[in-house]
This record gives structure tokens, C-alpha cells and sequence, in this order.
């Protein structure tokens, strides 16, 4: 018997196209071509039938033995996969150590240190299939991979991701200067294995968007890279159409590093910037100690910003400032940093986001409060009306700027965002069933959540967004009943 040729999904669909729109379509219809991987179709509403459907969003008939109908039950829903643009998979080794200490200490007591054990292609073989298939489980479609210095592992990884049906970016990690002995490598040596890696993963397709496992450039960080490292690495990155990504201003201690191995750049980000590193294809984690500088150029190159909150608290690195990007029009997705971040779970990223953004807006009230108190005796002798200024505070991510910020923001920010991030006809259905009500679900039903229950008949919209925003702040990898890429289910429960 011949497989179907398209999907029609049929239930609830949630999305968010722009940041703080969630879109529910709580009786939608959507279809996939699986042959292309990508989506003919998305309706409201539809009583049709789903060979219909289908010949309607292709324009001629179909055979219904062709359609493949998808049901969701009523605690499921249909939304895009998850996107992790910033994690390294060799960490996953030592996942959920050293959180006690600060960064530059961290990276000499286990970082390197394990990194460097994947010269061993038998434990990157091993270690590999089982770290891709917890990201895959915890319901990431689309990930940033760093790999570590070698190219046989790094291969290696990328095989293993091409395997599972994972979409990823996998870089060969670089690092020709103020590195360990053990781990180590010349500037030749360095630029000569990313070549190689490059045509190793790609052959002569390096520039393919389409491909599910693509190379990206990838210095360490500036301390690790020399100037001509650096500039080298800006010119494969141009050479074969590549994007890059690395880390910026994520320490005060590794940003004082950086400036003083360039003591001439005007600021850190100036220091990819004058490598040829920077441009919309570029994804930069942390951005925790962004000064003026750094976040203009950011903005005119295009370049995009990965926050990983959980690595930034776990290592003391600092909080980043998500709205002050966000007001500044560069793009912000979200990033798990393992093993900075001990959860290997976007959905981990976006609460933690959440509490990043409400822990900054506190500091920062709590800060003003305190000022203000010593200004008030002065200002009301002198100036009575104005001792009580008015003062607006930025507003606290809601759940629809999270989902998006894990989606269509990962999207653009990994520069694909034409292509994914969300369930718009025409798009890679990269995408996730999720489930509330499994065995042991951790989020409450609907029928016991007062909230949800009142809307469950009135008004299905508003009881889909109430549940939406319990799946951000209580699902876990539990509630990920399927995971689709490229029209592919890669993983189910």
C-alpha cells in the first residue's frame, strides 16, 4: 500500500507570527505535502473534507487514498517546533556541573577538559546519538550546534543529527590562541579543518539553505581567536555563503579579556565586525554587558542575538536586557547554552526568560525606589509638584512574545525565518504536537483549571490561549507527543 501524499491536520493550530500575537485557530485545518516538506494550506473553521481541502490549496483534484488525516483530540494542539539557537553538544558530558562557578573558571575546569576528549570518534559516536535524541524528545526542531576543535567528531555529529531528522547549523569550534595545551590548534590548522568540515558536511553545496545539516563558521569567542583566525574565518564565511555564530559581552571578566587582546577596536562587537564576521546571518549568545556601541553596530550589521537566561544565572554571568533589543529592532531568539544551562529544553529557556526579564524589571524598580527616596526631601522643598515624577515600566514578556521569541524570533535570528518559525502556507512544517493531557502531565486539565473551564464552550479562542500560556510555564518534554521536520515525524511518544 502506497503512503499518503499529504497531512491534513485537523484541531487546534497556535502560532505567533509577530511577537506578542498568539494566533489559535481552535478548529483549523492544515495540510503538508510530504514530498516537499512544506505546508499547502491553512483554514478556519473547515467542515470539508480533507481531499477537499487539499485539492482546493493545490488546484486540482485528489484522490483521497492520497490524504492522510491527522485528528487532534481536544487537550492537543498543533504549533511550530521548538528552535535552540545557541547549545554545545559535547557539554552534555558534563551537564549540570560547576554552576557554582564563574565563567572563565568553568571553561578551565570542564569545559576544556571534555571538550577535548571528543578526539576519541568513539565516544563522539556513542555520546552523540543519545545527547541529539534528548533535544530532539524535548521538542527542538531547529538547533545551533557547536562541536569542538575536531573534524572527525564534529562529522561525526553532524551524521548523527542528519539521522535523527534534527534541522541544525553544526560548527567546528576554533581556537588558535590563550587555549590549553591539550586543546589547542594553529591558525592554519584551524581555517584548513573548517574548510575541510565544510566540505565534508556539504561537499559543493555548502550554501543550500535547504539542506537539513548545514556547517556554520565558528570562532569560540575573541580571547580563544587570534586576528588572523578571526579574519580568516570572516573570509569562508563569505567564501561559501555561511552564517556564524559565536559568544559577546556574556562575562565583565571575559569581556575585559577580549578588549585587551584588541586594545585598538572601539568596542567587542567591532572586533568580529572588523573580521568580515558580522551581517544578518550572524547569531551571538549572551549579549549580557552590551554598552552603546556594541548594540548600534549589532543593529546596523543585522545580527542576531541568542539569550540563554539559564546559562547566564547558573554561571553569574548577569541578566540581558531582552526589551532593550527588541526596542532597538534586532532579532532575539532563544538559546538552552548546555552545558552553561543545565535544561536542554527551550521550553526551560522561555521560563527562565520570563523570570530574567521580571527579575530585571524589579532591580531596576527597586533601584528607582531608593533613589528616589533621597530625592524626594530635596524635591519637595524646592520643587513640590515635582517630587512624585510619573515613570512607565517596560511591560513583563507575556506568554505570546515567549512562544514567540522560541519560534518565528529563533527563526530570524538563525536568518530563516522565511522558511520556519511559523504555520503559514508555503513554509517548512517543522512543527509539534503537543499534548496536555498525557499520564502524569504536568499541566492541570481543563476541567480542573476554573480559568479554562469557563471558556470552554463560550469561547474555545480564549480558553486555547489560557492553555497555550500553561504549556509555557508547566509542560515539559512529557507533553511533546510528536515531533515533525520537513514534513518527517522524527520522534513520537
Amino acid at each position: 500500500m502506497s503512503q499518503p501524499t499529504y497531512l491534513v491536520f485537523r484541531g487546534c493550530i497556535i502560532d505567533t507570527p509577530t511577537l506578542g500575537t498568539l494566533r489559535v485557530r481552535a478548529n483549523g485545518a492544515l495540510g503538508v505535502d510530504q514530498l516537499s516538506g512544506r505546508i499547502i494550506g491553512v483554514a478556519d473553521q473547515e467542515t470539508a473534507t480533507s481531499a477537499d481541502l487539499v485539492s482546493a490549496w493545490i488546484g486540482q483534484a485528489v484522490n483521497s487514498s492520497k490524504v492522510e488525516t491527522v485528528a487532534l483530540s481536544a487537550d492537543q494542539f498543533l504549533m511550530p517546533g521548538l528552535i535552540d539557537t545557541h547549545t554545545h553538544a559535547p557539554q552534555f558530558t558534563f551537564l549540570g556541573l560547576g554552576h557554582d562557578l564563574p565563567l572563565m573558571d568553568w571553561l578551565e575546569k570542564y569545559t576544556f577538559r571534555h571538550e577535548s576528549q571528543f578526539k576519541d570518534t568513539a565516544l563522539a559516536s556513542s555520546f552523540y546519538k543519545t545527547a541529539i535524541a534528548r533535544v530532539v524528545r524535548n521538542g527542538v526542531t531547529f538547533a545551533a550546534y557547536y562541536g569542538t576543535i575536531h573534524v572527525e567528531a564534529n562529522c561525526i555529529l553532524a551524521d548523527t543529527i542528519r539521522n535523527a531528522g534534527q534541522r541544525a547549523f553544526v560548527g567546528k569550534v576554533c581556537m588558535d590562541v590563550n587555549s590549553p595545551s591539550y586543546y589547542s590548534e594553529t591558525t592554519e590548522e584551524s581555517l584548513q579543518r573548517t574548510e575541510e568540515f565544510i566540505h565534508t558536511v556539504m561537499g559543493d553545496n555548502a550554501g543550500d539553505d535547504s539542506a537539513l545539516v548545514r556547517p556554520i563558521i565558528t570562532p569560540r569567542f575573541v580571547p580563544t581567536c587570534s586576528a588572523e583566525c578571526l579574519h580568516g574565518l570572516g573570509q569562508l564565511a563569505q567564501k561559501y555563503n555561511l552564517p556564524v555564530q559565536s559568544h559577546l559581552c556574556e562575562n565583565p571578566d571575559e569581556v575585559a579579556f577580549a578588549k585587551s587582546c584588541f586594545p585598538k577596536q572601539k568596542s567587542y562587537s567591532d572586533i568580529y565586525h572588523m573580521a568580515g564576521l558580522y551581517g544578518p546571518r550572524t547569531i551571538m549568545a549572551h549579549c549580557v554587558h552590551m554598552d552603546d556601541d556594541d548594540i548600534e553596530l549589532v543593529r546596523q550589521c543585522g545580527v542576531g542575538v541568542s539569550h540563554c537566561p539559564n546559562s547566564n544565572f547558573s554561571l553569574s554571568s548577569g541578566i540581558a536586557d531582552v526589551r532593550r533589543f527588541i526596542d532597538h529592532g534586532i532579532p532575539v531568539g532563544l538559546g538552552t547554552d548546555v552545558g552553561g544551562g543545565y535544561a536542554p529544553s527551550i521550553l526551560d529557556a522561555m521560563r527562565m526568560a520570563a523570570a530574567a526579564n521580571r527579575a530585571l524589571i524589579a532591580t531596576r524598580r527597586d533601584a528607582r525606589s531608593k533613589d528616589a527616596e533621597s530625592k524626594v526631601v530635596e524635591a519637595a522643598e524646592t520643587k513640590p509638584n515635582d517630587a512624585a515624577a510619573d515613570h512607565t515600566e517596560a511591560a513583563p514578556l507575556n506568554a505570546a512574545e515567549l512562544l514567540f521569541l522560541a519560534t518565528q524570533g529563533g527563526a530570524r535570528v538563525m536568518g530563516m525565518h522565511e522558511k520556519l518559525g511559523s504555520l503559514d502556507p508555503g513554509k517548512l512544517f517543522d512543527a509539534l504536537v503537543v499534548d496536555l493531557a498525557v499520564p502524569n502531565s504536568p499541566v492541570p486539565d481543563a476541567v480542573t483549571t476554573l480559568a479554562v473551564h469557563e471558556h470552554l464552550d463560550s469561547s474555545p479562542v480564549d480558553a486555547w490561549k489560557l492553555r497555550a500560556e500553561q504549556f509555557v510555564f508547566l509542560a515539559d518534554d512529557r507533553n511533546i507527543a510528536r515531533v515533525y521536520v520537513g514534513g518527517k515525524l522524527i520522534h513520537s511518544l
